[in-house]
């Protein structure tokens, strides 16, 4: 909280109480945050979505607040969402990569596609976008045998690939692309502790 501005942060003290009175956020408070608040509250609840219980990674997560202009941080998360709202996912993607207009100092891809998924949803509903991360990563190599890099920086014609496999997965089961998602994360979560 003291490393965004008041603004941004104070949506969270309206999420429910978990243990030990931390508050709960769940996936569809991260699809809703962007409409409901707007696209920084959007990023800052995929970071502490993606945190989970893992406190102590919160400091390093919110360099990205820290180290970047606010300003700058909600132009490129606008001008982000607006590609998104073009239908533009992987150029959205591309834009936020290290060395392209958007990019955040400190904002890599398993979490700005989060901010993604959350930017590019409608009425509680996702859009294209999906997250793509290291456990994403680690499933995709390891059911699908992608020559896939587990920790990135993951090409825009990767991102693109995954899209359309989900999609095409969730299509085929009758799902939402998000649920294919959510099992390849889990997959490579179990995988991540073999290894």
């Amino acid at each position: 909280m003291p490393r965004v501005t008041e603004e941004w942060g104070a949506f969270l003290e309206q999420l429910p109480a978990g243990d030990r009175g931390y508050r709960t956020i769940t996936r569809a408070d991260l699809l809703d945050t962007a409409t409901t608040y707007g696209l920084p509250h959007a990023l800052l609840a995929g970071y502490v979505w993606g945190t989970g219980a893992s406190a102590f990674l919160v400091g390093r997560r919110a360099r990205v607040f820290r180290d970047n202009d606010s300003q700058r941080v909600d132009e490129a998360l606008r001008a982000t969402a607006e590609l998104l709202q073009r239908g533009h996912t992987v150029d959205a993607y591309t834009a936020m990569l290290r060395g392209h207009p958007h990019y955040l100092k400190h904002l890599g891809p398993s979490f700005f596609t989060k901010f993604l998924y959350a930017a590019d949803a409608c009425d509680h509903q996702p859009g294209r976008a999906l997250i793509l991360d290291q456990f994403v990563a680690l499933a995709l190599k390891d059911l699908d045998d992608w020559d896939i890099p587990r920790y990135g920086p993951w090409e825009p014609s990767t991102y693109a690939k995954w899209i359309d496999h989900a999609h095409r997965v969730a299509a085929a089961e009758g799902v939402r692309a998000d649920a294919v998602e959510m099992a390849y994360f889990k997959h490579g979560r179990k995988a991540a502790v073999r290894r």
